[in-house]
């Protein structure tokens, strides 16, 4: 993704309500797009539209089905505000 279609590719990421959560990452890909899905075929249209969005070349997926460790914040909030 180039810096000058960024601001497009962000605003085409934003438009898809399945589009949960977004990260710039390193490595090989430029963006980590947390979306949701009812299955597999809901899946599949959720990345085609995602392919259609200008300055998107390519998607790689990578299914989750089960939670090992909920978002737990609290016990390092906890942590760093008693030093």
């Amino acid at each position: 993704m180039s810096p000058i279609g960024a601001e497009g590719v962000h605003a085409g990421l934003l438009a898809l309500p399945e589009v949960i959560e977004v990260h710039y990452t390193t490595g090989d890909a430029d963006l980590l797009a947390h979306v949701v899905a009812k299955g597999t075929t809901d899946l599949h249209r959720i990345t085609k539209a995602l392919l259609a969005i200008d300055g998107v070349d390519r998607t790689s997926t990578a299914i989750s089905p089960a939670e090992v460790i909920p978002y737990r914040p609290r016990s390092l909030l906890r942590r760093l505000a008693n030093g």
